[in-house]
């Protein structure tokens, strides 16, 4: 490959990097205020808002799998790519427009993400086919922007909407998205190496009438079916149609393999689990979290009140700022031979889980005491639960690239992005529902006290299981060795 093409392949991807960036923007800029939006702006119940934001979250970490399989087959991923960034724009544009019956904005929001997500990773790893070392160092640097980009969103966001009004945040979101989307335009004079998928032949000897008619009725029911599934929160019979599915892959993968990863394959179905009851009690910093802090924390600092929301970019903060310490490390404990099991890692993110909802617990403790409290325990948990993160998602992606079997990845890590991601936040639910009080259907420092001391000792739980494990494992090691 000729150097130039190189600084071209470079070039365009850099240029997706900085799309994936405002898309970032746009869903964390939305994320951070649209419980308060439920709730204060709609008057949804506590429980009504909770059950409609981890709907909506599950479901599109769904969706990217139909983006995913539509470009593959037919429309390629640039097309995909472009048609979720219009779709993004649109939704916000319609929760301004038709505030009052969410389901239309979230509905196109749903389909943008599925079309945008998967597909734009994929332009990614296209400009480096036979690169690893030049697609490591992209995939970092996406990592990186898609924590600037929530961070950043997380902080304008709210700000507009405590400055003006609501519509003011969700114009922002969109205007995110429609930056990334004018690089996105521009970035198509550095893909002209590319060369077209022979699966979307079709596509392309199509007319233009006809791509367009095709891509009006695709949308058009896609929307209807969407708007159905949110309206009437059906969400939960995909999830068990999708579990249904990833399991029967995983057990023809299981069955087609050798002993060795056999061994492996199940300890990352085990090790998963533990990671999604991560991400089921660590949600909880963007769905019970922000109704907490809004009633019941001082956050007021020299004059200047901050804007619920805004305590959501802590998290991303948190990971850009210990993330490259955390590499370091690793880097540094590889030098000197110290390796830690996956499962080791693992239990650093569940004990710091702990320590976050202990000083989550406290502060709850204390509203009950009297409100409002120091804003000083909710930053604390959050910047734990953001740390304790970097144990977890780098940690296992790296460690399913070196179990799964040969061309496995793929369908392998996509399970494991269901598990974390949609079963993750649809169970979140449940948690969020635990600080409601049933008689009045609204959280109270009590009920957060409850629901939170109870996450703490499930965690606890969950840390002495995994505790036995990497007892056990070590016991092994130790008998095979002798």
């Amino acid at each position: 490959m000729s150097s130039e093409l190189k600084k071209t392949q470079h070039k365009a991807a850099s240029c997706i990097i900085a799309v994936i960036l405002w898309e970032f923007f746009s869903f964390y800029g939305l994320k951070a205020i649209l419980v308060l939006y439920f709730t204060s702006h709609l008057h949804f119940s506590d429980a009504r808002a909770y059950q409609l934001f981890g709907s909506f979250i599950s479901l599109i970490f769904i969706t990217p799998i139909l983006g995913g399989w539509l470009a593959d087959r037919y429309c390629g991923y640039r097309y995909a790519t472009a048609s979720g960034s219009i779709l993004i724009i649109l939704g916000h544009l319609m929760l301004t427009v038709w505030g009052q019956n969410v389901f239309v904005g979230l509905a196109l929001l749903t389909m943008g993400i599925g079309f945008f997500k998967s597909n734009a990773v994929c332009l990614i790893s296209s400009c480096y086919l036979h690169d690893p070392i030049g697609a490591t160092t992209a995939f970092s640097w996406y990592y990186v922007a898609g924590n600037i980009g929530s961070m950043t969103a997380s902080i304008v966001c709210p700000y507009l909407v405590e400055k003006f009004n609501w519509e003011a945040g969700f114009i922002m979101a969109a205007f995110g998205m429609m930056l990334g989307f004018l690089v996105f335009l521009y970035s198509k004079r550095y893909f002209a190496w590319e060369k077209d998928m022979e699966q979307t032949n079709y596509w392309r000897a199509l007319s233009l009438p006809k791509k367009t008619l095709l891509t009006i009725l695709f949308f058009t029911s896609s929307f209807l079916f969407f708007y159905e599934i949110l309206s009437h929160d059906w969400v939960i019979y995909l999830l068990i149609a999708a579990v249904v599915i990833a399991f029967a892959i995983f057990i023809k993968i299981y069955i087609n393999t050798t002993p060795s990863h056999r061994r492996g394959l199940v300890m990352m179905a085990l090790l998963t689990l533990f990671v999604t009851s991560f991400w089921i009690f660590s949600n909880q910093v963007s769905s019970s979290y922000p109704l907490f802090i809004l009633r019941y924390v001082d956050r007021t600092i020299a004059g200047f009140t901050i804007p619920t929301g805004m305590f959501q970019s802590l998290n991303a903060g948190s990971i850009l700022l210990v993330g490259g310490f955390m590499a370091f490390l690793w880097r540094w404990l590889g030098r000197h031979h110290i390796r830690p099991q996956t499962d080791t890692k693992i239990s650093v993110a569940l004990l710091l889980l702990v320590l976050g909802f202990m000083t989550i617990t406290h502060a709850t403790n204390l509203a009950c005491e009297h409100a409002p409290i120091s804003i000083f325990f909710p930053v604390l948990s959050i910047v734990l639960l953001g740390i304790a993160e970097l144990f977890t998602e780098p940690v296992m992606l790296a460690a399913w690239g070196d179990i799964a079997p040969h061309n496995t990845e793929g369908r392998l890590v996509a399970i494991y992005f269901l598990f974390i991601g949609a079963i993750g936040n649809y169970l979140s639910i449940w948690v969020s529902k635990m600080t409601v009080d049933p008689t009045t259907s609204k959280a109270t420092a009590a009920t957060y006290h409850a629901a939170y001391e109870q996450v703490t000792f499930l965690t606890l739980g969950l840390i002495s299981l995994l505790f036995l494990r990497i007892f056990w494992r070590k016991y092994r090691a130790k008998k095979i060795s002798e």
